[in-house]
């Protein structure tokens, strides 16, 4: 169909989800870089939109963080049925913990939405459900091919993912792939016997180790 025989419903749709995207990829921004204490305020400057616009669409933080629960769940799917769709028991394993890290990493919005004050509730759901079905059959059939330690749990994969993600947050300015040194110590890690593949990325200089860790205190 040609640009200018568009129906008017058809335009109105596609002007809604550019404006409720460009909403969230505003407060994810405003998320990661103020935390909980965001506002819808914050999130309507940082979307160069009109306080009302975001109001229309979401009448309190409380519905803005859930439409953005579900975005980074599904975010977060694509990385679980990505890993799930490799035959290989320890590298579908290693794919799936490596990706939760790397979202946390590159995403600092991501803990405070999933995670922050009164979000554990919405941890639920039809796509909850297949997220932890679907990571729990990876962490059960590493275990069962002898690459994943005897124990490591789901909850594990996201207490590691926090972990690096500080890294990540500490060393940014100084070199924003420095996490992903510190990715494969943990991933390498969790294998089930001693054959731990070869560390790839260099360290930072010890001087910007400190300067970056004593900004996290």
């Amino acid at each position: 169909m040609a640009p200018d025989t568009v129906s008017p419903i058809r335009r109105s749709r596609a002007d809604a989800e550019r404006n409720r995207r460009t909403i969230l990829d505003a407060a994810t921004r405003v998320f990661a870089e103020h935390g909980p204490r965001a506002t819808l305020n914050d999130v309507a400057r940082e979307a160069s939109v009109g306080i009302g616009t975001v109001y229309r669409k979401y009448p309190d933080k409380e519905a803005l963080l859930d439409a953005l629960f579900d975005d980074k769940i599904g975010a977060i799917l694509q990385v679980v049925r990505a890993a799930a769709a490799i035959e290989d028991a320890g590298e579908a394993f290693r794919t799936y913990l490596g990706g939760i890290i790397e979202l946390h990493a590159g995403d600092r919005s991501l803990a405070t939405v999933l995670f922050g004050p009164g979000r554990y509730e919405r941890l639920a759901g039809d796509r909850f459900t297949e997220l932890a079905t679907t990571a729990d059959a990876l962490i059960d059939a590493a275990v069962a091919a002898g690459e994943l330690r005897d124990g490591f749990t789901r909850q594990d994969t996201t207490v590691l993912a926090v972990m690096v993600a500080s890294v990540a947050g500490a060393t940014r300015d100084a070199d924003p792939s420095a996490w992903r040194r510190y990715s494969e110590f943990v991933v390498d890690g969790t294998r089930g016997r001693a054959n731990p593949a070869a560390i790839t990325h260099p360290p930072l200089p010890f001087a910007e180790t400190a300067r970056a860790l004593g900004g996290m205190l």
